[in-house]
């Protein structure tokens, strides 16, 4: 709401009005252009009412007293859009009324790619979890394929490079800083040789790392350093996590079995150029464009897909993740739990990923903490955060990183990746008897969440799950993929399949 000041007729108008003049002549030019194409729009409507003119008039004054900028003209823009009487987030009638389940970076992805390509369709949004409750908000958010078991490279390759393309188109726009994309160097370190990855086309200034280069990651600090690194942490998670604890000296053993690993050198490597996108800054700014383009997003829990039969959905979008084992149910889809924590060390400018026996450890630059990682535990459904994992996720990076003995531990956090033997993109359509069948299993009564539908109606499908560990890295690729499944679908199309389901992975 816009607030005015009043004032009194005579000289104290003349003097407000004087006023108001000489603020109008300082203002920006570009501002002036834009007033007087309002006034000029304004005028040149001969039906324009008294009343329609006044409550222009009144947009424009209240326009020229604010400073200009981009959002400033979205607004102006929008606003003319309501006096003119169209509804911003208005459908036509008849519009196909389109359900996405799943509010994580696949889903927000997909229903903003499908609003772009289908204006006009209704879509709604339904999860049991948005924000902070999902994985995708705490993910660090560097580009680079990883935990994808056995979903092919070719469509790893084209997903992913779509992806990077769209991200990097907002890292040089001015929406960069809402949705929380920024360039970024990273540094990949191995044990043995290692052949370049089949993404390396995609990034720019790849190239492999010098034996100087790989001796400046490896053996920088003495055992007693990471030892008491790793007490500390473990010490810091004991308490709760202290943000004023710090990751550096104290009192403290690792066994010998960590030492032993931890002190391995890295003898292969590249790096390349990449950009990293926090899932919870990314997350906000898709939620935000669905929210200004009418998107409705909803908090409901479903026990079976049959509860949504009968409620007069043309296409149903399954983007519920891990949430697909029990939903579908898909028994292919499983946990791969990730650990990490946040600390705070701006110094720290580069990614790193470095190659342990038996796990990957990380190092990722945020905007306000550097996340130190992690893990990558298949089958695991625990979402409590275990000692043994920060310790050895602390005594890793100060392997690589010496300098994060001075860093300030902020938290720890704990996700569920979304695994399944492959990433399933694909169409279908789901009869009456096999959604009775599938509400059976659950124990749901068929249509018992459409009052007044006495009978379950087909529920034409599209599936875009599974991504592993490369949410982010995918998402924008694969979402594209299943809008055109979905628009497919909406013209009558038979369903369609882009990646080869787990029940059949093992016969192709």
């Amino acid at each position: 709401m816009h607030c005015f000041r009043s004032s009194s007729v005579g000289a104290a108008g003349s003097q407000q009005t004087r006023r108001s003049s000489a603020g109008r002549e300082a203002t920006h030019s570009a501002k002036s252009k834009i007033v007087d194409r309002i006034r000029s729009r304004q005028t040149s409507t001969a039906a324009a009412t008294v009343g329609e003119a006044a409550g222009a008039a009144a947009a424009v004054g209240a326009a020229a007293s604010r400073p200009t900028g981009p959002l400033l003209l979205d607004s102006i823009r929008n606003s003319f859009k309501t006096h003119s009487g169209a509804p911003y987030s208005s459908k036509p009638r008849g519009s196909p009324r389109i359900c996405i389940l799943g509010a994580g970076v696949n889903g927000l992805a997909t229903a903003l790619r499908l609003q772009q390509a289908l204006p006009s369709a209704r879509l709604t949004i339904y999860a049991d979890k948005f924000g902070s409750d999902l994985t995708s908000h705490g993910a660090a958010g560097v580009w680079q394929p990883y935990k994808l078991s056995e979903t092919p490279e070719v469509l790893t390759h084209r997903w992913g490079a779509e992806t990077f393309t769209h991200l990097m188109e907002l890292v040089h726009s001015p929406e960069a800083v809402q949705a929380g994309v920024e360039p970024m160097y990273c540094n990949s370190l191995f044990l043995a040789e290692e052949p370049d990855p089949f993404w390396a086309s995609t990034v720019s200034g790849f190239q492999r790392m010098r034996e100087t280069d790989l001796a400046l990651f490896s053996k920088h600090v003495d055992w007693p350093s990471i030892q008491a690194a790793a007490a500390v942490a473990a010490a810091a998670a004991a308490s709760s996590y202290s943000p004023t604890d710090s990751c550096g000296p104290g009192d403290g053993s690792i066994d010998a079995a960590t030492a032993a690993e931890n002190a391995t050198a890295f003898v292969d490597g590249y790096s390349f150029n990449t950009v990293v996108c926090e899932g919870r800054l990314y997350m906000r700014w898709l939620s935000n464009q669905l929210d200004a383009a009418g998107v409705t997003q909803q908090q409901r829990r479903l026990r079976c897909l049959s509860e949504l039969a009968g409620e007069g959905w043309d296409l149903v979008i399954n983007c519920c993740g891990l949430g697909s084992r029990d939903l579908l149910p898909d028994p292919h889809c499983y946990p791969i739990r990730g650990q990490i924590m946040r600390v705070r060390a701006p110094w720290v400018s580069q990614c790193v990923f470095a190659e342990f026996p038996d796990e990957t450890s990380y190092i990722i630059p945020n905007r306000e903490w550097v996340v130190l990682g992690g893990t990558g535990q298949v089958g695991n459904f625990s979402s409590s955060m275990a000692l043994a994992d920060a310790e050895k996720i602390a005594g890793r990076a100060l392997q690589v990183v010496p300098s994060l003995a001075h860093a300030e531990l902020l938290d720890h956090w704990v996700g569920l990746r979304p695994g399944r033997v492959r990433l399933r993109l694909e169409a279908e359509v789901m009869s009456p008897l096999a959604l009775a069948a599938a509400a059976e299993a659950a124990g749901v009564e068929p249509g018992s969440s459409t009052p007044g539908s006495g009978r379950l109606e087909e529920l034409r499908l599209v599936h875009n799950y599974g991504h592993g560990g490369s949410g982010l890295t995918l998402a924008w690729g694969t979402a594209g993929d299943a809008v055109q499944l979905a628009l497919s679908m909406l013209q009558g199309g038979a369903p369609g399949v882009v990646c080869v389901p787990g029940e059949r992975a093992a016969k192709a």
